[in-house]
């Protein structure tokens, strides 16, 4: 009698709940043991020479779950507008406006999966220089069922999302939420420098594009090189079916090219008119209705698959208010300007490289706990300004290390990455298998521009 063989299961990590529950009582076990402390804050800044430590408030048992309700609530901008994007792009998808232009592009990219991935990591690099993330959530799906169904696994399309939002986001050319928070915190033209940081993009799209398009690639070739296992074909679904055998008719190509040009006034918006996520959030309604009008879709079957929409998110989105409580625990238990306190002990007295080193490790170190980037900047730009004061280090080049510090590992370490790792329904051990040697070179081709800015004398313009 023959063996039966079995397959031997690779290793995943627990649910995302669980892995942000974890570390959750994690920080919450830090409250007991890191001396509570902060700094004096006027008018959002901090005076560096302000630190005082504080009684101990570490956060008990009712604590760490109410921080679970008030990490919610504290996140129910973004909440809200996930759901409800997501509801009217259900209901465009009903209309099968999607399902005909996906066809169509398919049937043009005939063969030229590679040069779908280059566009579309290219298009999403874009926005993220704009800093334009939060708004995209509800497209994920569609990205996903996209190279699937040109044939790759979908660790493709995760790839195209976290690794072009990687090296957009940490650029900086014209972020509002980190670029722009720090140079004006510490004085300096908003913007300004704009042009070392864009040779900052060049290098960093380069050695992303160069890791994805080799893995495309090679699971063509073979698909055993697929971190998904060889069978990925036949076991991956996609989150999102495209209906087969729809026209592309006139109703449905006005139905996109409307829904498209709706993605380029909230760009602009965001840009030009300061919109926030409910400006956002609302120009998606207009675009609803009238597909609505033109598919003739009955306006309670309208509204069914608006319902259906949600629900799809509710799950993922709940992410959000999970992370935001880990932060939750930090503030409530006094402890992030502890942290930020030692780190500026440490830095005392050492050279402008190593000083740098420090504070680039330790933003990126920072961004495990505090995704926030420019609640982050509020925070430490304050105490970088003097310090590179005195280190002879000019404050562009301090934002400069923040801004690398802070930029890559928001698609990378788990309390920030577990969100988009949920819309593109990927879990983190695959992602940390093929993705960990990208961020290291990425992270340390940021730590070499910095270098070479404070060598070059970047800034302070």
């Amino acid at each position: 009698m023959g063996k039966t063989l079995q397959k031997k299961k690779g290793f995943s990590l627990p649910h995302v709940y669980a892995v942000i529950l974890i570390l959750m009582l994690l920080v919450a076990i830090m409250t007991y043991v890191v001396p509570a402390g902060s700094y004096v804050r006027v008018d959002n800044a901090v005076d560096p020479d302000s630190f005082t430590y504080a009684e101990q408030t570490p956060v008990g048992f009712l604590g760490f779950f109410t921080a679970i309700h008030q990490g919610v609530v504290e996140s129910s901008s973004i909440i809200g507008a996930v759901l409800l994007i997501s509801g009217c792009i259900q209901i465009i998808q009903y209309t099968g406006a999607f399902s005909a232009g996906i066809q169509t592009l398919i049937r043009k990219a005939n063969g030229k999966g590679l040069a779908m991935v280059i566009l579309f990591f290219t298009l999403f690099t874009g926005l993220g220089v704009i800093g334009y993330l939060d708004a995209l959530y509800p497209f994920y799906p569609i990205i996903i069922s996209l190279f699937i169904t040109l044939g790759y696994d979908k660790m493709v399309g995760t790839a195209i999302i976290l690794l072009s939002t990687a090296v957009g986001f940490t650029c900086g050319m014209v972020n509002p939420y980190t670029t722009g928070v720090a140079q004006t915190l510490v004085g300096l033209p908003m913007y300004s420098g704009i042009g070392f940081r864009a040779v900052g993009l060049v290098i960093f799209y380069v050695i992303a594009l160069f890791f994805l398009t080799r893995y495309c690639i090679k699971i063509k070739k073979d698909p055993k090189n697929s971190v998904m296992g060889e069978n990925y074909l036949q076991e991956q679904t996609a989150p999102m079916e495209f209906e087969e055998g729809l026209q592309f008719t006139a109703g449905r190509i006005v139905i996109i090219l409307t829904f498209l040009v709706t993605i380029v006034i909230s760009v602009v918006g965001s840009l030009l008119w300061k919109w926030g996520l409910p400006e956002i959030t609302a120009i998606y309604f207009p675009v609803t209705i009238l597909a609505v009008i033109i598919s003739r879709t009955n306006v309670s079957q309208a509204c069914v698959e608006f319902g259906k929409g949600m629900a799809g998110v509710v799950a993922p989105t709940m992410v959000i208010g999970l992370s935001r409580a880990v932060s939750v625990i930090l503030t409530e238990g006094n402890i992030t300007d502890t942290i930020i306190h030692a780190m500026a002990d440490v830095l005392d007295g050492k050279s402008p490289v190593i000083t740098l080193l420090v504070v680039y490790v330790f933003v990126t170190a920072f961004n495990f706990f505090v995704g926030s980037g420019s609640g982050k900047a509020v925070v430490l730009m304050p105490i970088l300004q003097p310090m590179g004061q005195v280190l002879g280090i000019n404050q562009q080049v301090m934002v400069l290390a923040y801004q690398y510090g802070d930029g890559f590992t928001n698609t990378f370490w788990p309390t920030s990455a577990l969100l988009a790792l949920s819309l593109c329904d990927m879990d983190y051990g695959h992602w940390f298998k093929f993705a960990w040697k990208i961020y290291v070179c990425l992270i340390a081709a940021g730590f070499a521009l910095v270098v070479v800015a404070n060598q070059i004398g970047y800034g302070p313009f």
